[in-house]
This record gives structure tokens, C-alpha cells and sequence, in this order.
């Protein structure tokens, strides 16, 4: 069976108390239904994936466009970051 992975960085690591998961891929999987798969998976991302960016094979998606999920896709959930 493909899959895809996904990665997690700062508040979001935190959240999901890990670095990484790995999904099983089936076909139609957007991006609303991806946010959904890591909410039933780590439900105290919910306030981080808000203001989250997702960058698909090192690749920032619009946030404001659907796309769909790929076989081998690895995902990053990236936070807001500030810094000095």
C-alpha cells in the first residue's frame, strides 16, 4: 500500500509529541481532508494548524488553493516562527 509522510516542526512537534508520521495513500485525499486525518490522529494541533503553512515536497502551497495528496508525498507542517 503507498504512502505518504508527514513532518512536524516546532509548536507542531510539540503538539504532536513527534517528529514524523507516516499515512496510508488512497486516491482523493485533499487538503481539508488531510487537516482532518491529523486532527483525528493528534487532536491538540488543532489551534497550531490554523496558522500553519504546508510545504509538500519542500514546496509551500497557497493556503488558500486545494491540492491533492500523492503517493510519496512527504508533507511539512510548518509554524509560524519568530525570531531575533
Amino acid at each position: 500500500m503507498p504512502h505518504f509522510t508527514v513532518l512536524y516542526f516546532a509548536s507542531a512537534k510539540d503538539a504532536s509529541k513527534t517528529d514524523s508520521d507516516k499515512f496510508e495513500w488512497v486516491e482523493g485525499i485533499t487538503s481539508q481532508d488531510l487537516s482532518q486525518l491529523l486532527l483525528d490522529r493528534h487532536p491538540a494541533l488543532a489551534t497550531v494548524l490554523k496558522t500553519s503553512m504546508f510545504a509538500v515536497n519542500m514546496e509551500y502551497m497557497d493556503q488558500d488553493q486545494a491540492w491533492t495528496v500523492q503517493p510519496g508525498d512527504e508533507i511539512a507542517i510548518i509554524p509560524p516562527v519568530s525570531g531575533g
